[in-house]
């Protein structure tokens, strides 16, 4: 993997993380497209201001070019009231188009040393490539003005200092958007305490890398080490702002008219680096003839990006092409995964129009944790009522079988569990199972020996390495016949022109019965797993457990192993097999 590092990229990437920061960078005129892929210009027209600290044209300031030169004075703003009748942001992109924000009657209320009591939004409306957007009342309480020039680095603060609020609550009455294809409205939402510390760097020198950069160049070590040192410093110098985000209401006419909705969503707080979990809840979507879908809940579980930026930030002065394609692994975030419930879906084929494609998924889970040079080493999924219809035109032998007895969908389920554990070197798979309603389950669970840490290593080769020396400590098998043997059996014995289901079967549990013993020898364990495999394709018990465990207390080498698939006698030697039916 190549990671190259483009002026752009990365330009666009420090901007992204200092959005609010926009002020600074304006122009008075828009920039010609023709020098500047991205131009923008702020204009306020008016600002009214009650028992101000700084002036009418001085606070105009702070929304051009020169804001750096008024950041101290809004730092320690006081004012009785300070009223924006109109801030209009134009932004104009090459190849596409032109883009304008308002916002009406921005006032801030109550301004104590850079803190206002109560900043609030009479309204706000985009306009962008034919989409409209109106924004309805904005207001937060205790905004603190002086923290948030701080923690952004426009002005000097001590990066040791503890958190404090930037706001301690916010809400908005709702939004709505609108284009020639669709409709929205958005309810309203609310937002906790949000919190920051004063940053490390200060924007006046990231802004002057940014200026120093020409199109053509790609931006030196130095300039990485700024950049790339600011974004890290803000990634990690806020935390807080969870709240809740309201209905959800999407149209979409014409011929086929359709509508999404969404009953709601939520968040957590954020913590330094760490992403908190969203929950979105009552997805549906419904198209008519073209079908519906959807969806009780979604989590998205947090992810938590502090070893993306200890990478970074403890590797400034080297980041370089060859650096990130050496250490790409470094850099994947701690994705804690997702769960989803209530899943339903009823489509046209897109490849067989005649045909739909229907599927329910009762519940569904995802669960990373324990990452180890970017790669989860804990790890377990999970999913219930996975309700498929079987296809009446199918060509799949298995998928025939279960038509000819009568079955017309599928319920299955899987859950799969496994970790490493570094102290001992073994890889414990605690289940790999899966399970069809009224029909059986088959789970299978391992401990796996001498897994090094090498098998997580950021050098293919040595991970390769790795892998091919690994064990096979045990292996556990179990199965249960819940009803596909009533299935089976019959079609199997049919196939061979026998009419007696119990004798085949007898027949067939007498030949995998001889075979136990012809593979392992005539011991007492061989003719107890014979029994047992016996006991089980006779159908006289439900359940049938096999346990191999290796007699060597390092394990069976994994190649012996995977051999042994097509000549399990191999093993008889290596290994200890017990059987047990129930």
């Amino acid at each position: 993997m190549v990671l190259n590092i483009s002026r752009v990229a990365l330009v666009a990437a420090t901007l992204s993380l200092s959005a609010p920061l926009l002020p600074a960078m304006a122009q008075e005129t828009t920039q010609s497209t023709e020098t500047a892929p991205f131009a923008f210009e702020i204009s306020v027209p008016n600002i009214v201001a009650l028992d101000s600290s700084m002036s009418e044209d001085q606070l105009k300031a702070v929304f051009s070019a020169s804001f750096l030169d008024h950041a101290g004075a809004l730092a320690s703003l006081n004012a009785t009231e300070i009223t924006i009748p109109l801030l209009k942001a134009t932004f104009n992109i090459e190849d596409g188009g032109t883009s304008t924000v308002e916002y009406h009657n921005i006032v801030l209320s109550n301004v104590k040393d850079g803190l206002a009591a109560k900043v609030s939004v009479t309204s706000g409306r985009t306009d962008s490539q034919g989409e409209s957007t109106t924004q309805n009342g904005i207001s937060a309480d205790n905004f603190d003005i002086k923290r948030l020039l701080e923690f952004t680095g426009m002005v000097k603060g001590d990066p040791s200092a503890p958190f404090k609020p930037i706001i301690t609550a916010a809400t908005s009455a709702g939004s709505s958007q609108s284009s020639p294809f669709y409709s929205c409205s958005f309810g309203g939402s609310t937002t906790s305490t949000f919190e920051a510390r004063p940053s490390g760097t200060a924007f006046a020198d990231v802004l002057a890398v940014i200026q120093s950069l020409d199109q053509s160049s790609e931006p030196s070590p130095a300039q990485i080490k700024t950049m790339v040192g600011y974004a890290v410093d803000l990634f990690r110098g806020f935390r807080g702002g969870g709240g809740d985000i309201g209905a959800v209401d999407c149209n979409v006419p014409g011929d086929t008219p359709a509508s999404l909705k969404i009953a709601g969503a939520s968040t957590g707080g954020f913590e330094p680096a760490l992403y908190p979990q969203v929950k979105v809840s009552g997805i549906s979507v419904e198209a008519g003839e073209l079908g519906h879908g959807a969806l009780g809940e979604f989590v998205l579980k947090p992810i938590d990006f502090n070893p993306t930026l200890n990478a970074l930030g403890t590797n400034l002065a080297d980041l370089s092409e060859e650096w990130f394609d050496k250490n790409w692994r470094l850099l994947i975030p701690s994705f804690s995964g997702l769960s989803l419930s209530g899943f339903d879906i009823d489509a046209p084929n897109p490849d067989k129009p005649s045909e739909r494609v229907q599927a329910k998924v009762d519940s569904f889970d995802l669960t990373l944790a324990d990452y180890f040079n970017g790669i989860p080493t804990k790890f377990s999924t999970s999913a219930k009522g996975i309700d498929v219809p079987l296809p009446q035109n199918t060509t799949d032998p298995q998928m025939q079988m279960l038509l000819a007895a009568g079955l017309t969908k599928l319920n299955v389920g899987f859950d799969v569990a496994a970790a490493w554990d570094k102290a001992s070197e073994t890889i414990g798979i605690d289940k790999f199972g899966i399970a069809a309603v009224d029909l059986g389950s088959l789970t299978l669970g391992a401990s796996v020996g001498n897994a090094q840490e090498e098998l997580f290593a950021l050098d293919e080769n040595i991970a390769m390495a790795a892998g091919l020396g690994v064990t096979v400590k045990q292996v556990t098998i179990r199965a249960s016949d819940d009803g596909i043997g009533a299935i089976v059996w019959p079609l199997a014995a049919a196939q061979e022109g026998q009419t007696d289901i119990v004798a085949f079967r007898a027949q067939m549990a007498g030949f995998a019965e001889g075979l136990a013993i012809q593979l392992l020898g005539s011991n007492e364990a061989a003719r107890q797993l014979g029994v047992a495999v016996s006991d089980f394709v006779t159908g006289e018990k439900g359940a049938l457990t096999i346990t191999i465990t290796a007699k060597a207390p390092g394990g069976v080498p994994l190649a012996l192993f995977m051999a042994a698939q097509n000549d399990p006698s191999i093993l008889a030697s290596q290994v200890d097999i017990v059987g047990k039916a129930e």
